[in-house]
């Protein structure tokens, strides 16, 4: 097989493009009431990496005078939040946290987010190498 010079450097340029577009990531959004589980997507750095990760409880606007807590849980698809190998953040409203993962985690397991009130409750992640 016979590549060209320009072929070569398109492939690694290519590469490196989703490394650079990784940077950082932020995902943010809100929860249903209930203890149903939301499934956060984490893009993933082509390379095995420590990923930061910056997890924050907002004060909801709604129903401000509810206390809560938001669990985020690194773990299996089936029970991310429930097995000895989970990996859980509890974060009180109005706190943030930082945890640190490496980015091969994800290739078998889920990050999601939950919390247990009856009314809407927001979260933000931000995700940095």
């Amino acid at each position: 097989m016979k590549l060209s010079l320009g072929a070569v450097l398109t492939a690694c340029v290519a590469c490196a493009l989703p490394a650079a577009a990784f940077a950082n990531q932020m995902i943010s959004g809100v929860i249903p009431p209930g203890r149903t589980p939301v499934l956060l997507h984490v893009l993933l750095p082509v390379a095995p990496t420590l990923l930061r990760f910056t997890f924050t409880a907002p004060n909801p606007t709604t129903n401000p005078h509810v206390r809560y807590d938001l669990s985020f849980c690194v773990g299996v698809r089936t029970n991310p939040c429930g097995l000895p190998t989970s990996k859980v953040v509890v974060v009180p409203e109005g706190v943030t946290k930082v945890a640190d993962f490496n980015s091969s985690i994800f290739k078998t397991n889920v990050l999601v987010v939950g919390q247990g009130t009856r009314i809407p409750i927001p979260y933000k992640v931000a995700i940095s190498p």
